[in-house]
């Protein structure tokens, strides 16, 4: 950001300009004439200065396009930063944490259970509620209440959509409630088999970074997606970069002029005639 005032012989120009690399671009440039003398251009008369007014404003023109011209230039190069910034998103995307489908004791005061994979993530526990009883002096338990909810495990912060669950579900038997919830872990249980689970096709947003799938994952119905890529892949710039998007993911058309200038540097082998080949 650029926010100037600059004084003249004749006028002050204040300057406001602001620059967000890949999605802004602002310029806004005022001028003020104070206390200047004008005398030589009154002499020249009213013709006269309505002429030499249409070439000043003409020259404005003509410079505005040149600035007009050099925008249009940026939106192209802005354009590609985009697309580069994306894909470094994608690349820094963190591995998901997980239990590896094992239940383990959550932090929180609850002490509730958790097991997670790549894809789902289950919590469950019991709390209890007690009441003091004067006449023993003790707290005695008197309800329970079993809360538990299933998610889709998403490496995007601020997404994992739930699947379902139930909230302070009350009993007066602590077994009944230690028996209901065994029944809900065991109801999910076919979730957390496997570390990388396909993933049902309606969380797949959950598993994306802007349309392409997250490295290791599956959909259900659609073949794996290699994105075996590093950030060297992206390290190109400049305006000849390819603006159509990229496919089978953001990153697939940036090294594929690597791949084949690769291909084409390989020596072939020569192919054998079938008199040489011995039996």
């Amino acid at each position: 950001m650029l926010d100037i005032l600059e004084e003249n012989k004749d006028y002050k120009v204040y300057r406001f300009d602001y620059l967000t690399e890949g999605s802004n671009l602002k310029f806004e440039h005022s001028v003020y004439c104070e206390d200047v003398d004008i005398s030589s251009f009154i002499a020249q008369g009213e013709e006269k200065i309505q002429a030499m007014r249409q070439d000043s404003m003409d020259g404005e023109k003509k410079a505005f396009d040149i600035v007009l011209a050099a925008t249009k230039q940026w939106e192209q190069q802005a354009a590609v930063t985009q697309k580069l910034n994306r894909a470094l998103e994608y690349l820094h995307t963190q591995e998901v944490k997980h239990t590896a489908n094992e239940w383990r004791k959550t932090d929180n005061w609850k002490n509730d259970e958790e097991i997670s994979n790549r894809v789902y993530r289950m919590t469950g526990g019991i709390w209890e509620d007690t009441k003091y009883d004067r006449e023993t002096k003790q707290s005695v338990p008197v309800a329970w209440y079993v809360t538990w909810d299933v998610y889709v495990n998403s490496p995007k912060e601020g997404y994992g959509e739930k699947i379902a669950g139930q909230n302070q579900k009350r009993y007066t038997d602590k077994a009944a409630a230690e028996k209901y919830l065994e029944g809900r872990k065991k109801a999910y249980s076919h979730l957390f088999t496997e570390i990388s689970p396909q993933i049902p096709k309606q969380y797949e947003h959950h598993f994306t970074v802007y349309g392409a799938l997250l490295p290791g994952y599956t959909v259900e119905g659609q073949e794996p997606v290699k994105t075996d890529h590093t950030a060297a892949d992206v390290s190109e710039g400049g305006i000849s970069m390819p603006e159509k998007p990229e496919k089978p993911s953001v990153l697939g058309k940036l090294s594929a002029a690597k791949e084949r200038e690769k291909a084409a540097a390989e020596p072939k082998a020569p192919i054998k005639k079938k008199e040489d080949m011995q039996i």
